[in-house]
């Protein structure tokens, strides 16, 4: 089994009064930037996306990877989080598309 194979799924939330669709659009790239450096320097981490929620003020932000480094890659971008939590990603097709154990 590769360490791909054991990767996680991680959502961030970020708590971020008054934000813009540009200024997610402009988070977003700063988290894919930052988790590109991060795979450069052997880290294990992929930014999937970002979700707002207008009315709640939320991003919901997804990665896949180890904690540690969704939570680097979300701190080096200047993401607002306030929790980093396990999750299950599940594509479209019904299949686990966040690595790990899908039981």
């Amino acid at each position: 089994m590769s360490p791909r194979d054991l990767t996680r799924s991680y959502l961030v939330e970020c708590y971020w009064p008054g934000v813009s669709e540009e200024a997610l659009v402009a988070a977003a790239k700063r988290t894919r930037n930052a988790a590109s450096a991060l795979r450069r320097r052997g880290r294990d981490v992929d930014f999937l996306g970002s979700i707002l929620v207008p009315l709640d003020e939320t991003v919901f932000s997804l990665f896949r990877g180890c904690e540690a480094d969704v939570r680097a890659a979300s701190t080096e971008a200047g993401l607002p989080f306030e929790r980093v939590l396990d999750s299950l990603h599940v594509d479209g097709s019904g299949r686990n598309a966040g690595g790990g154990d899908s039981s």
